[in-house]
């Protein structure tokens, strides 16, 4: 993890693109996954927010530099495992 700033990029990106595939899955299959990727959508956008926040206020305890690395290394493996997770919720969703 190099900075704060790559951190909030890779977090726009990776809620951009669940966002995007949700729209498109919603486009393609409208009358049966609606209200689903709606769902999805407002979540993950409720996500960012959050995740931007924590980014941006620390909440670290002891050692500042070494707690500060563990922090913004455990926000960045957060984010994958949710994105990770609605990718997977998605491909059983749209089968």
């Amino acid at each position: 993890m190099a900075s704060k700033k790559n951190l909030k990029k890779d977090i726009n990106y990776l809620v951009d693109e669940v966002i995007g595939t949700c729209m498109m899955h919603e486009a393609l299959n409208q009358k049966k996954t609606g209200d689903q990727m709606d769902k999805i959508i407002l979540d993950m956008m409720e996500f960012r927010e959050k995740m931007l926040d924590k980014v941006n206020n620390p909440n670290i305890e002891g050692d500042e530099k070494k707690a500060l690395k563990k922090y913004y290394k455990d926000l960045y493996t957060e984010l994958l495992d949710k994105v990770n997770g609605v990718f997977e919720k998605l491909e059983v969703t749209t089968e």
